[in-house]
Protein backbone atom coordinates (compact mmCIF):
# COMPACT_ATOMS: atom_id res chain seq x y z
CA UNK A 1 0.00 0.00 0.00
CA UNK A 2 1.41 3.78 -0.90
CA UNK A 3 1.07 4.03 3.39
CA UNK A 4 4.05 1.71 3.59
CA UNK A 5 5.99 2.76 0.33
CA UNK A 6 5.36 6.54 1.73
CA UNK A 7 6.69 5.89 5.11
CA UNK A 8 9.53 3.91 4.44
CA UNK A 9 10.59 6.28 2.49
CA UNK A 10 10.96 8.79 5.14
CA UNK A 11 9.04 11.56 3.66
CA UNK A 12 9.07 15.17 4.94
CA UNK A 13 7.07 17.86 4.34
CA UNK A 14 9.87 19.56 2.47
CA UNK A 15 10.19 15.98 0.28
CA UNK A 16 6.55 15.89 -0.27
CA UNK A 17 6.50 19.64 -1.55
CA UNK A 18 4.06 20.84 0.74
CA UNK A 19 1.08 17.98 2.07
CA UNK A 20 -1.66 15.99 0.79
CA UNK A 21 -1.38 17.03 -3.12
CA UNK A 22 2.12 16.67 -3.83
CA UNK A 23 3.68 14.64 -5.91
CA UNK A 24 4.56 12.16 -3.33
CA UNK A 25 0.87 11.87 -1.72
CA UNK A 26 -1.77 13.07 -4.06
CA UNK A 27 -2.20 9.58 -5.45
CA UNK A 28 -2.79 8.52 -1.52
CA UNK A 29 -4.87 11.16 -0.39
CA UNK A 30 -7.18 11.12 -3.48
CA UNK A 31 -8.17 7.04 -2.92
CA UNK A 32 -8.28 7.90 0.69
CA UNK A 33 -11.07 10.33 -0.38
CA UNK A 34 -12.48 8.82 -2.33
CA UNK A 35 -13.06 5.64 -0.11
CA UNK A 36 -14.26 8.13 2.65
CA UNK A 37 -16.66 9.53 -0.04
CA UNK A 38 -18.05 6.56 -0.79
CA UNK A 39 -18.69 5.56 2.41
CA UNK A 40 -20.10 8.84 3.55
CA UNK A 41 -23.07 8.82 0.97
CA UNK A 42 -23.77 5.17 1.60
CA UNK A 43 -24.18 5.70 5.74
CA UNK A 44 -26.37 8.94 4.84
CA UNK A 45 -27.84 8.30 1.18
CA UNK A 46 -29.45 5.54 1.73
CA UNK A 47 -32.44 6.89 4.07
CA UNK A 48 -33.81 8.70 1.06
CA UNK A 49 -34.68 5.61 -0.98
CA UNK A 50 -35.26 3.22 1.74
CA UNK A 51 -39.04 3.90 1.77
CA UNK A 52 -39.10 2.30 -1.93
CA UNK A 53 -36.47 -0.67 -0.93
CA UNK A 54 -39.11 -1.65 2.16
CA UNK A 55 -41.73 -1.43 -0.29
CA UNK A 56 -40.55 -3.47 -2.79
CA UNK A 57 -38.97 -6.41 -1.13
CA UNK A 58 -41.84 -6.05 1.42
CA UNK A 59 -39.68 -5.96 4.40
CA UNK A 60 -40.81 -3.12 6.36
CA UNK A 61 -40.49 -4.76 9.55
CA UNK A 62 -36.69 -4.77 8.54
CA UNK A 63 -36.36 -1.19 7.85
CA UNK A 64 -34.36 -0.34 11.10
CA UNK A 65 -31.95 -3.16 10.69
CA UNK A 66 -30.65 -2.11 7.59
CA UNK A 67 -29.38 1.09 9.33
CA UNK A 68 -28.20 -0.82 12.41
CA UNK A 69 -26.74 -3.38 10.76
CA UNK A 70 -24.36 -0.75 8.82
CA UNK A 71 -23.90 0.94 11.67
CA UNK A 72 -22.86 -1.93 13.94
CA UNK A 73 -21.07 -3.35 11.84
CA UNK A 74 -18.80 -0.04 10.97
CA UNK A 75 -17.81 0.41 14.37
CA UNK A 76 -16.18 -3.43 14.54
CA UNK A 77 -14.61 -2.83 11.30
CA UNK A 78 -12.53 0.38 12.61
CA UNK A 79 -11.93 -1.53 15.83
CA UNK A 80 -10.75 -4.37 13.61
CA UNK A 81 -8.56 -2.08 11.08
CA UNK A 82 -6.89 -0.03 13.80
CA UNK A 83 -5.68 -3.22 15.86
CA UNK A 84 -4.75 -4.83 13.08
CA UNK A 85 -3.31 -1.72 11.53
CA UNK A 86 -0.94 -1.24 14.84
CA UNK A 87 0.08 -4.90 14.69
CA UNK A 88 1.00 -5.63 10.94
CA UNK A 89 0.64 -2.68 8.88
CA UNK A 90 -2.41 -0.53 7.04
CA UNK A 91 -2.07 -2.74 3.60
CA UNK A 92 -4.32 -5.79 4.53
CA UNK A 93 -7.03 -3.76 6.10
CA UNK A 94 -7.28 -1.64 3.92
CA UNK A 95 -7.36 -4.37 1.21
CA UNK A 96 -10.10 -6.18 2.93
CA UNK A 97 -11.98 -3.01 3.43
CA UNK A 98 -12.23 -2.55 -0.09
CA UNK A 99 -13.08 -5.97 -1.11
CA UNK A 100 -15.74 -6.05 1.41
CA UNK A 101 -16.92 -2.82 0.90
CA UNK A 102 -17.41 -3.34 -3.04
CA UNK A 103 -19.14 -6.53 -2.19
CA UNK A 104 -21.38 -5.17 -0.26
CA UNK A 105 -22.15 -2.61 -2.39
CA UNK A 106 -22.83 -5.33 -5.12
CA UNK A 107 -24.92 -7.32 -2.86
CA UNK A 108 -26.76 -4.34 -1.60
CA UNK A 109 -27.69 -3.58 -5.46
CA UNK A 110 -28.79 -7.15 -6.34
CA UNK A 111 -30.79 -8.05 -2.91
CA UNK A 112 -33.73 -9.72 -3.76
CA UNK A 113 -35.22 -9.53 0.16
CA UNK A 114 -34.81 -7.14 2.44
CA UNK A 115 -32.81 -9.81 4.75
CA UNK A 116 -30.17 -9.95 1.92
CA UNK A 117 -30.33 -6.30 2.11
CA UNK A 118 -29.41 -5.95 5.75
CA UNK A 119 -26.64 -8.58 5.28
CA UNK A 120 -25.09 -6.39 2.40
CA UNK A 121 -25.45 -3.47 4.23
CA UNK A 122 -23.42 -5.55 7.19
CA UNK A 123 -20.55 -6.10 4.71
CA UNK A 124 -20.68 -2.18 3.56
CA UNK A 125 -20.25 -1.12 7.17
CA UNK A 126 -17.76 -3.56 8.34
CA UNK A 127 -15.78 -2.55 5.34
CA UNK A 128 -16.28 0.93 5.24
CA UNK A 129 -15.56 1.31 9.12
CA UNK A 130 -11.88 -0.77 7.89
CA UNK A 131 -11.41 1.89 5.12
CA UNK A 132 -12.62 5.17 7.61
CA UNK A 133 -10.03 3.70 10.83
CA UNK A 134 -6.82 3.41 7.49
CA UNK A 135 -8.22 6.75 6.38
CA UNK A 136 -6.64 8.39 10.01
CA UNK A 137 -3.99 5.69 10.07
CA UNK A 138 -2.24 6.93 7.34
CA UNK A 139 -2.66 10.47 8.40
CA UNK A 140 -0.66 9.62 11.44
CA UNK A 141 2.03 7.89 10.12
CA UNK A 142 2.79 9.07 6.35
CA UNK A 143 1.59 12.82 6.68
CA UNK A 144 3.64 15.60 7.66
CA UNK A 145 3.36 17.07 10.98
CA UNK A 146 2.28 20.57 9.26
CA UNK A 147 0.22 18.68 6.51
CA UNK A 148 -1.97 16.83 8.96
CA UNK A 149 -4.79 19.24 9.97
CA UNK A 150 -5.19 20.02 5.98
CA UNK A 151 -5.52 16.12 5.36
CA UNK A 152 -7.76 15.54 8.58
CA UNK A 153 -9.82 18.67 7.08
CA UNK A 154 -10.65 17.07 3.61
CA UNK A 155 -11.33 14.04 5.77
CA UNK A 156 -13.88 16.16 7.12
CA UNK A 157 -15.03 17.47 4.38
CA UNK A 158 -15.52 14.37 2.28
CA UNK A 159 -18.16 13.59 4.65
CA UNK A 160 -20.13 17.11 4.79
CA UNK A 161 -20.87 16.91 0.97
CA UNK A 162 -22.28 13.44 0.54
CA UNK A 163 -24.64 14.90 3.56
CA UNK A 164 -25.32 17.83 1.63
CA UNK A 165 -25.69 16.51 -1.79
CA UNK A 166 -26.15 12.75 -1.03
CA UNK A 167 -30.25 12.16 -0.31
CA UNK A 168 -30.73 14.32 -3.65
CA UNK A 169 -28.51 12.48 -5.58
CA UNK A 170 -29.94 9.27 -4.11
CA UNK A 171 -33.75 10.01 -5.02
CA UNK A 172 -32.82 11.23 -8.87
CA UNK A 173 -31.34 7.97 -8.91
CA UNK A 174 -34.13 5.76 -7.45
CA UNK A 175 -36.75 7.95 -9.90
CA UNK A 176 -34.19 7.02 -12.81
CA UNK A 177 -32.71 4.42 -13.05
CA UNK A 178 -33.96 2.84 -9.69
CA UNK A 179 -32.87 2.24 -6.27
CA UNK A 180 -30.81 -0.26 -6.81
CA UNK A 181 -28.03 1.74 -8.49
CA UNK A 182 -27.76 3.91 -5.69
CA UNK A 183 -25.53 0.63 -4.33
CA UNK A 184 -24.24 -0.46 -8.31
CA UNK A 185 -23.35 2.84 -9.03
CA UNK A 186 -21.23 3.48 -6.56
CA UNK A 187 -19.17 -0.05 -6.75
CA UNK A 188 -16.38 1.22 -8.56
CA UNK A 189 -15.31 3.53 -6.62
CA UNK A 190 -13.37 0.91 -4.07
CA UNK A 191 -11.89 -0.14 -7.02
CA UNK A 192 -10.57 2.98 -8.57
CA UNK A 193 -9.58 4.65 -4.67
CA UNK A 194 -7.67 1.15 -4.47
CA UNK A 195 -5.50 1.85 -7.54
CA UNK A 196 -4.76 5.01 -6.76
CA UNK A 197 -3.88 4.17 -3.10
CA UNK A 198 -2.15 1.11 -3.82
CA UNK A 199 1.66 1.15 -5.05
Amino acid sequence: MAVDAVAASGASEDSAGGGPWSPTLRRLSAGLLLNVVAVAFEALAVATVMPLVASELQGQHLYGWVFSAFLLANLFGIVVAGLHADARGPAAPFVWGVVLFAAGLILGGLAPTMWALVAARALQGFGGGGLGSIAYVAVGRVYPDASRPRMLAFLSTAWVVPGLIGPALAGLVAAGPGWRWVFLGLAPLPAIAATLALP
